[in-house]
C-alpha cells in the first residue's frame, strides 16, 4: 500500500489483509505499530543482512575492515532500501527508532566511528548526518531523468551538462561522489591520524 503511493489508513490495511481492524490492533500498536513493523522487515531485508538481498554484517566482521569501508558498506544498504521504497522513507522518519534490529544498526556504525577516533560528542551528529545523506540521495532517484535544462544556462554549465549523466546513472554518481564528500569531511573530524 505505502510503495503504491496510498495513505497508510488502518481500516483500508485490515480490509486488504481480509481481517477485522479489532484483529489487526491485536497484533500492532496502531499506526505506529503498522510504521514500526515496515521498518522491521526492511531493516531485515536491506541492513541486517537476514534476508538473500544483503550479504551478512556484523560487529566482528566490521573490526577487520577499515572505518571508511564499513560507513560505504552501511550507507549503501540505507540508501538502497530508502531508494527501493521512499513512500515509506516518510513514514519512518515519524516513528521513534526502538527496535533491536535498527539499534544494532546504529551501534555498528558508532562504534566504527569511535573506535576509528571521531570525537565522542560528534558521533550522534555525524551519524544523524549520514542518515540525511541517504535521504536526501533516495528522493533524488525521483527526480526527473534530467534535472537540469541546459537550453538557456550559461556556457560554463552548459558545457558540463553536455556531458554530465541523467537517471539512475546521475543518481548513482551524485551517491558515490557525496559519499565520498561525507567520508572525507568525517576523517577531518579524527583525533587519530588516518593512514590511508
Amino acid at each position: 500500500m505505502v510503495d503504491a503511493g496510498e495513505e497508510l489508513q488502518l481500516v483500508p490495511l485490515a480490509e486488504k489483509l481480509g481481517v477485522s481492524p479489532s484483529s489487526l490492533y491485536h497484533h500492532v500498536n496502531g499506526r505506529d505499530g503498522v510504521i514500526r513493523a515496515i521498518r522491521h522487515v526492511l531493516i531485515r531485508t536491506y541492513v541486517t543482512g537476514q534476508s538473500p538481498e544483503v550479504g551478512t554484517g556484523s560487529i566482528a566482521r566490521d573490526a577487520e575492515a577499515d572505518w571508511k569501508s564499513v560507513i560505504r558498506r552501511e550507507v549503501e544498504r540505507t540508501w538502497r532500501m530508502y531508494a527501493k521504497h521512499p513512500q515509506a522513507m516518510q513514514l519512518l522518519i515519524t516513528v521513534v527508532i526502538d527496535d533491536p534490529d535498527t539499534l544494532g544498526f546504529y551501534e555498528r556504525l558508532t562504534r566504527t566511528l569511535l573506535d576509528a577516533g571521531l570525537p565522542d560528542g560528534e558521533v550522534l551528529s555525524t551519524i544523524e548526518a549520514i542518515d540525511a545523506f541517504s535521504f536526501g540521495v533516495a528522493l533524488d532517484a525521483l527526480s526527473p531523468r534530467t534535472v537540469w535544462q541546459a537550453e538557456g544556462a550559461s556556457d560554463g554549465l552548459a558545457v558540463l551538462l553536455d556531458s554530465h549523466p541523467t537517471g539512475a546513472q546521475r543518481n548513482r554518481a551524485v551517491f558515490e561522489h557525496g559519499l565520498e564528500l561525507l567520508i572525507d569531511g568525517i576523517s577531518t573530524r579524527m583525533r587519530i591520524p588516518d593512514d590511508n
